[in-house]
């Protein structure tokens, strides 16, 4: 049983039974990084295989219809890209520790917060576009294989409006310190109800762009380290308390060191 997830070859992947999981190599991406942890948590038996964001990944898009990560392949069933089917599949082929909650309140919460971290227009989005825009006069002089690979991502997620994209990154983050404050006033240390659930790892996950965790954590070089490390003192002021939270979260549940 491998619950840490082998590295193997697309052909070896593509040929392989059980479950497959596509995740970008190298980054500390929030939605593959999350994807990761849930199978940590279940222990569930899984193999990887890389992809190369920015990159054309032919094959890999010939195979799963994505050219994204993360992409999570069950035996024989159609691919699933979105976050919330690759929770419900991870849920079904291990329902134990349940991440969904079973109380349709607390489940229904659950996924609101999770959709305002992992959904469109949510957290994860805005900020990359925040990202986007940063980066626009940086690439501008760059080799012409990171511009294209820029480009590529640029037209797939779009460009946005940065301003608005800033106040949404601060509204989220808003809403999850309230979360979060309500919850350890009723003596809980989890965003719903007294135990893990999948917006716990979540948060903890997306975190990382704002802050990812320290070298000995989570190994970057200097460049992609400078690249998701937040300056803007509202937003880092903003994510205190979550920031706080992630590590915790790691510390008591997700695996550490992370294998990027």
């Amino acid at each position: 049983m491998d619950i840490h997830g082998r590295y193997v070859s697309l052909a070896d992947a593509v040929h392989a039974q059980g479950l497959r999981l596509v995740v970008t190599a190298g980054i500390p991406g929030p939605w593959v990084e999350a994807a990761k942890s849930i199978l940590w948590v279940k222990r569930i038996d899984h193999l990887r295989v890389h992809h190369q964001a920015g990159a054309v990944n032919a094959p890999l898009t010939e195979w799963t219809g994505a050219n994204s990560a993360p992409v999570a392949i069950f035996e024989d069933e159609p691919p699933r890209a979105g976050w919330a089917e690759i929770l419900a599949l991870a849920e079904r082929i291990a329902p134990l520790p349940a991440l969904i909650p079973a109380d349709e309140r607390d489940r229904a919460t659950m996924f609101g917060l999770a959709h305002a971290l992992c959904g469109e227009d949510g957290f994860g989005w805005n900020k990359r576009l925040l990202f986007f825009a940063r980066a626009e006069v940086a690439m501008a002089a760059a080799p012409d294989e990171a511009r294209e690979g820029f480009d590529r991502m640029r037209r797939k997620y779009g460009a946005g409006d940065a301003y608005r994209a800033h106040g949404r990154v601060l509204s989220v983050l808003g809403l999850l310190t309230d979360r979060l404050r309500e919850q350890m006033a009723r003596g809980s240390r989890y965003l719903v109800g007294d135990t893990l659930t999948a917006a716990d790892i979540y948060c903890a996950c997306f975190m990382a762009m704002v802050r990812p965790l320290p070298q000995d954590h989570c190994r970057l070089d200097d460049a992609m380290r400078a690249t998701y490390t937040e300056h803007d003192p509202a937003l880092v002021e903003a994510a205190a308390d979550l920031l706080a939270f992630r590590d915790r979260i790691y510390a008591d549940h997700l695996e550490l060191p992370m294998r990027l």
